[in-house]
């Protein structure tokens, strides 16, 4: 079987990454359901929260 390779060239971008608005997701997650894993969960929260808000773009 034939395989056919297709090479996509990368998009040309005008402004620099820092000057472009981007979507963003966050992903935060703990290993277990113990007591003390939810700290750990609330200050992933946070601290991508507060990252996510302080950058406009």
């Amino acid at each position: 079987m034939s395989r056919k390779v297709i090479k996509i060239p990368q998009a040309k971008q005008n402004a620099p990454i820092e000057n472009q608005q981007l979507r963003v997701a966050a992903y935060c997650r703990v290993s277990t359901r113990h007591e003390e894993q939810y700290h750990s969960l609330e200050t992933q929260i946070t601290y991508y929260t507060n990252n996510i808000k302080r950058n406009p773009n």
